[in-house]
């Protein structure tokens, strides 16, 4: 069994940068990583896009956009299905990384539902699991033996 540590923090405290961080010195170590980093893209200040990166080969695709900060994410069906392709191959592995299991998941059952099943089946030695503040009962719920790592912390050190 490997692992689970549950990585929370406010929106842009650092949780992907921290991800990004592990995923290169997993590398260095020869290590294989799997999963899916998740990157905003931003315009005028406003984060409208967001990109999903497969871990396992480098390829990138477009998860959601949206015309401004004040509207809803709008989700590509397409890229969610590949996603969940990727987490249903994900494991064994070595590093499991899954940025991030948000409202989607956690409260509609749709987005990396996959994620679910290869952070449960344990066949990695750490999985790195990206939570909201506000959804994190639920992850330490389903997993209560898991880490709970704070970013919030880590950006008032400057980490």
């Amino acid at each position: 069994m490997g692992t689970i540590s549950l990585i929370t923090g406010p929106r842009n405290s650092g949780k992907t940068k921290f991800c990004q961080r592990c995923v290169v010195r997993a590398r260095a170590c020869g290590w294989r990583v799997t999963g899916i980093l998740t990157r905003g893209a931003w315009h005028n200040g406003e984060k409208l896009a967001l990109y999903a990166r497969d871990l396992g080969v480098g390829e990138e695709r477009l998860l959601a956009q949206r015309k401004s900060a004040r509207e809803p994410w709008e989700f590509i069906g397409e890229t969610l299905e590949w996603g969940n392709g990727i987490f249903a191959r994900a494991v064994p592995t070595d590093l499991l990384v899954v940025d991030e299991l948000g409202p989607l998941e956690w409260l509609e059952g749709r987005g990396w539902t996959a994620a679910f099943g290869a952070i449960d089946s344990g066949q990695y030695r750490v999985a790195l699991v990206v939570v909201r503040p506000e959804l994190i009962a639920q992850a330490q719920r389903r997993w209560p033996h898991a880490l709970r790592l704070d970013c919030s912390t880590c950006r008032r050190h400057g980490e």
